[in-house]
């Protein structure tokens, strides 16, 4: 199965979008190349602004358009506060902020199954971050980290608190293991990433 992702927004987004390729690759499917046809759609979705709800129903719409004989998901910030105009836009996969790994299976059978699938998280009561691996765009030296989630200031402004919960830290251990791991893979550069990073308190000395 050939695929083509459509990513939006902010790095994290980036870099779940690089999860979500590592696993959509471990399942033994592959990007469409330039002019290739894809079986597969995705759009990676943001809200923080009313142009960030634009985008990924133009963006839809322009894959739906260009693929007409292909599956379609989003997935991400907007399909989890806007899923009903998700569904309306025709997608087969409408999936909100989190478990991307349950996102990547519904995709997967959207393709072989013709089957529709919504899975809309419940920020406030996700308590810890999903494990994604951790990794760099093919071709590319720098590769990505998350550290935390969400955010708990609620600033009149921002939405994410609603769209990806409260704040939920990664262990530190698990981090500088990760690191390493992208070291010895080759990695020149880590960006390390989260909606509210710099309130991360948990990283220790080794």
């Amino acid at each position: 199965m050939r695929y083509i992702i459509n990513t939006l927004g902010c790095k994290v987004n980036q870099y779940e979008t690089q999860a979500m390729e590592t696993l959509l690759r471990e399942r033994g499917h592959e990007p469409a190349g330039e002019g290739e046809s894809a079986e597969l759609v995705i759009v990676n979705s943001c809200a923080v602004t009313a142009e960030s709800g634009r985008k990924p129903r133009q963006a839809l719409r322009r894959l739906m358009e260009h693929y007409p004989g292909a599956a379609s998901a989003v997935c991400g910030c907007w399909a989890q506060v806007e899923p009903d105009a998700a569904e309306a836009l025709g997608a087969d996969v409408v999936w909100g902020s989190g478990d991307r790994r349950g996102f990547v299976e519904a995709a997967e059978r959207a393709v072989l199954e013709k089957a529709r699938a919504r899975g809309i998280d419940k920020p406030f009561e996700r308590r810890i971050i999903e494990d994604l691996p951790a990794g760099a765009f093919s071709g590319h030296a720098r590769a990505y980290l998350k550290l935390e989630d969400g955010c708990q200031n609620f600033c009149t402004y921002c939405i994410v608190p609603f769209t990806r919960g409260r704040q939920k830290s990664r262990d530190a251990g698990a981090i500088l293991d990760e690191c390493r791991a992208l070291i010895d893979n080759g990695a020149k550069e880590i960006t390390l990433l989260g909606q509210n990073a710099v309130s991360y308190t948990h990283l220790r000395a080794h």
